[in-house]
């Protein structure tokens, strides 16, 4: 069980939540949940989650990783939202 997979279950009664993000310090964020990227640039990315978007914002943002659902963006974050 992954640990996000762990919190949904004890936090949530082991429903699915879609996604999930961990913020480093406004420096780093990782993803879970990512089905697919739909725009990158320096000032903003944003990622396919479900029937929703999920967008972080900041300055200098790069993809780091990507892999399996997964990914980390660096940069200056900002913000993190969905819409």
């Amino acid at each position: 069980m992954s640990f996000f997979d762990d919190i949904s279950y004890r936090t949530l009664l082991g429903r699915a939540v879609g996604y999930s993000v961990v913020l480093f310090g406004g420096e780093a964020a990782y993803a879970e949940g990512i089905r697919r990227i739909v725009g990158v640039g320096p000032d903003k990315i944003e990622m396919a989650v479900g029937k929703k978007l999920l967008v972080i914002e900041g300055g200098g943002l790069t993809i780091d990783e990507l892999e399996g659902g997964s990914v980390i963006v660096k940069g200056r974050i900002t913000g993190v939202y969905e819409r």
